[in-house]
């Protein structure tokens, strides 16, 4: 009768133990993990492309422009002389509103396309790839979703020792989308919508615009 007893004790501690160990193992995403350990500095600034460039640099294009431009009916034919200017400016408007790409940027020695830049410091080197690295990594997530919309307005450079730019992040804050080349210098995990709101918040802190801005 006693050997009975211990042994239904020592069952019920188990199925204790094992919905304890269970209970412990779920999570909601986007709660953080409590084991998580930041990645430290001498390891982030190795990983490529950081390890390889001799300056990086944060940039702004596009700024003027918006996703997608709505259809506006031309003017109608010119009676006045001041008819026949906004006339002249709506055509060239036209003419401003296709988007620049970032490799025409990068391209173009004269900065033509360019509207804001900024050489970072190691110290801004460091809190970068704390933002990259560290930000979504320490929540727990399982799907990673991502708007069709891509319309970039930042750009992250990587230089070489001769000047030019071996690698780059194109980033699109206003449709939470970033695209590198080479591909795949972030795992999808790292770009979760957890890293936008840290990495916008950085470079507005370095000056930077990065939603449209309507022309004055």
């Amino acid at each position: 009768m006693f050997f009975i007893f211990s042994f239904s004790q020592k069952k019920k501690k188990k199925t204790k133990d094992a919905l304890a160990e269970l209970r412990s193992y779920s999570y909601n995403d986007g709660e953080i993990k409590k084991d998580f350990k930041p990645i430290p500095l001498q390891k982030r600034i190795a990983r490529f492309p950081f390890g390889k460039a001799s300056k990086i640099k944060i940039i702004s294009y596009n700024l003027y422009l918006k996703k997608a431009r709505a259809y506006e009916p031309a003017p109608p034919p010119p009676k006045t002389k001041l008819d026949s200017v906004n006339l002249e400016k709506y055509y060239e408007n036209l003419k401003n509103t296709e988007p620049v790409e970032l490799g025409d940027v990068i391209n173009n020695t004269d900065n033509e396309g360019l509207q804001e830049s900024k050489m970072l410091t190691l110290n801004e080197i460091s809190e970068l790839t704390h933002i990259l690295y560290n930000t979504c990594n320490k929540y727990y997530i399982s799907l990673i979703s991502q708007s069709g919309c891509f319309f970039p307005r930042n750009a992250i450079l990587f230089y070489d020792e001769n000047d030019k730019v071996f690698a780059y992040y194109d980033i699109c804050f206003e449709c939470e989308g970033i695209e590198s080349s080479p591909k795949g210098m972030l795992e999808p995990i790292e770009t979760c919508e957890f890293l936008y709101p840290d990495l916008e918040k950085f470079f507005k802190s370095k000056g930077l615009t990065t939603q449209y801005m309507p022309k004055k």
